[in-house]
């Protein structure tokens, strides 16, 4: 009797056992699938981001491409210019070929001229220079500051130094640059100047004790020497001989009794 009590409180435990271990299975599996899902989901979501972030990135080097693009690009020069000081030349090449080979003028004793590498800034046909007491400038072409390449009327003085720092050229140089600068444009042209000036331009000239005098267009005047007067020497008076002598002549014939 006692054993079938114990096999009925036994199987009565069982009986009560079975839910709560049910039930606990049950909570369990709830809390590993929301895990799982966690886990599962935690990818999709980092995929996602990369994907949001990838089109900003490809849209801003799109946008910098267009950019790039849109930039106007610098024409390669057509026309450069190679001014000489030590030489007192200009020569002008057009696509590479030397077209043009001048003498100038550059910035005389006192004055200078900038060396390196420029482009025209501004050319006008005519131009008066305010420094220098409205001086006429044809056939500007400006390419630092004040400084031109223009036409000057002095040509004996071109091949040496005799400017106020400008390069100077022949009235017929100075428009053919002119004409060629404006045919070219300004941006593809381009102008070096170097060399320094001779040093026989800047020697000092030898003390005179005569006066010299400024000459309009460069250069000095020198009076001649005054011609030194003889006195006038009275010639002294001589007498004149007379042409004819006297002269005594022996008879060809002896008479007698001369003896």
């Amino acid at each position: 009797m006692w054993g079938r009590v114990a096999m009925s409180a036994a199987a009565a435990a069982i009986l009560l056992a079975g839910p709560l271990t049910a039930e606990a299975l049950a909570e369990a599996g709830k809390s590993e699938t929301p895990a799982k899902a966690s886990t599962s989901s935690a990818p999709n979501s980092a995929t996602a981001e990369k994907s949001a972030a990838a089109p900003s990135v490809e849209k801003v080097a799109a946008v910098a491409a267009t950019a790039e693009s849109a930039k106007p690009k610098r024409a390669a020069p057509s026309l450069r210019v190679s001014i000489s000081l030590t030489s007192q030349t200009m020569t002008v090449k057009e696509h590479g070929k030397t077209k043009h080979v001048w003498k100038i003028s550059s910035g005389r004793r006192g004055y200078y001229t900038p060396t390196g590498s420029y482009r025209p800034q501004w050319m006008t046909r005519m131009h008066y220079s305010k420094k220098y007491d409205n001086a006429p400038m044809p056939h500007s072409v400006f390419f630092h500051r004040g400084y031109a390449i223009h036409a000057t009327y002095a040509t004996g003085a071109l091949g040496r130094p005799a400017s106020h720092g400008c390069i100077r050229l022949s009235p017929s140089n100075a428009k053919t640059f002119y004409k060629l600068v404006g045919r070219h444009g300004k941006a593809r042209t381009r102008i070096a100047v170097t060399g320094s000036t001779p040093k026989r331009s800047y020697a000092k000239r030898k003390k005179t004790k005569r006066k010299t005098y400024a000459v309009s267009g460069g250069g000095y005047w020198k009076p001649n020497k005054p011609k030194t007067v003889r006195k006038y020497k009275p010639r002294k008076k001589t007498v004149s001989k007379p042409s004819y002598s006297y002269s005594y002549y022996k008879p060809k014939y002896t008479w007698p009794g001369d003896n």
